[in-house]
């Protein structure tokens, strides 16, 4: 079980599980399946990565309902349905599993359209995570991040909902590649974080990440992140130009407003949560806050592959690896701080989470 999102799957023998996704009915502020929302820039990376892999592009296209003539398009846009079947075609046909963080250095920042030119014109990179964080549903709905702020260091953290586990997997070595490869870009210094969490466990390529990152790299955390120097936030870009900024973002917002509010249901069940750590709310509390009614907002979480009570697991495995790894406090303690009052039905449910014991994570697993 992974990181920030759900599971619609249907197996097919011994093969890996077939994405059967469908539904397109939503509460205000959600992104569906089945509506337009992605641009082809992305998309198309995928496609041009698996064509240097010597994958056919019918193969890769097979079963989307696309036309590789769409990818000369730039106005065109696909559904989140078809950019998860290419995926799937994409990992299927491809024996390599590292593939993410090849895709991860494929994508330039002007596949970012507008978003990207607004980016390089910033002044620094906290300027630039600032905006990529209000306007990334112009590239991709489903897929958001956060910046942390301590005293000495920061930290970029992955969000998602990608329902299917091995395209998670995938988009998180796409993420830690593709932000490293944006920050040098941007700013023209080969900057290197000061460590990588995966929301994974190791796998068999985890000398790549070492030749690439010259960085502790620590697998089965709570979170993907990249952690790095406060310092490079003020770090400058190459290209920064005030008047092509608000020119870009301008256009940012204009777009933005077209599409609508995009933000996943899920990100905003997972909200309503970690605002009442330990005394979470019963799913028909949440319905109200969103004000839509239980049922409704049940139908739109099963719709995407999802449930309350699995984005409720998550958030509590979660918590709960982070106490283990940054605290000494009892495994009583923690249990009560996720709102178990039995420790024992605490343990039973730590090990369905992440198939180790809560003394897995209290292990150096540096």
């Amino acid at each position: 079980m992974l990181g920030q999102h759900g599971s619609c799957l249907r197996t097919t023998g011994g093969d890996r599980p077939t994405i059967t996704i469908s539904g397109n009915s939503m509460i205000r502020g959600t992104w569906s399946l089945t509506e337009p929302l992605v641009p082809v820039n992305i998309p198309a990376t995928l496609v041009r990565v698996g064509e240097s892999k010597g994958i056919g592009t019918a193969a890769l296209l097979h079963n989307t309902g696309l036309d590789c003539q769409i990818f000369a398009d730039p106005s065109a846009r696909l559904t989140y349905q078809q950019v998860l079947i290419l995926a799937e075609n994409l990992i299927k046909s491809c024996p390599d599993d590292s593939l993410g963080m090849d895709i991860g250095e494929a994508i330039k920042i002007n596949q970012f359209g507008m978003l990207g030119y607004a980016i390089m014109s910033c002044a620094d990179i906290r300027s630039a995570l600032q905006l990529g964080l209000k306007y990334h549903p112009l590239v991709d709905p489903a897929f958001t991040f956060e910046v942390v702020e301590l005293e000495q260091h920061a930290a970029v953290r992955l969000t998602t909902h990608i329902p299917i586990d091995h395209i998670y997997r995938m988009l998180c070595d796409l993420f830690v590649v593709n932000f490293t490869c944006l920050a040098r870009f941007l700013t023209g210094r080969q900057l290197q974080p000061t460590a990588v969490h995966l929301n994974h466990p190791k796998p068999s390529y985890a000398d790549r990440y070492q030749d690439y990152f010259a960085c502790p790299v620590l697998f089965d955390q709570p979170r993907t992140e990249l952690v790095f120097d406060s310092s490079i936030l003020d770090e400058p870009v190459q290209m920064a130009d005030q008047a092509t900024a608000a020119m870009a973002e301008n256009q940012c917002e204009e777009i933005l407003a077209r599409l609508g509010p995009k933000e996943g249901i899920v990100a905003k069940v997972r909200r309503i949560l970690l605002r009442n750590p330990g005394q979470f709310p019963p799913v028909d509390v949440v319905a109200g806050q969103l004000a839509t009614s239980t049922r409704t907002l049940s139908r739109s979480l099963q719709e995407i592959g999802t449930s309350y009570q699995r984005i409720l697991d998550e958030v509590r495995k979660e918590m709960a690896i982070e106490y283990l790894r940054t605290s000494s406090l009892p495994i009583e303690e923690i249990a009560a701080l996720v709102g178990y009052s039995d420790p024992s039905n605490f343990r039973k449910a730590f090990r369905r989470w992440t198939q180790h014991a809560p003394s897995y994570y209290r292990e150096d697993r540096h």
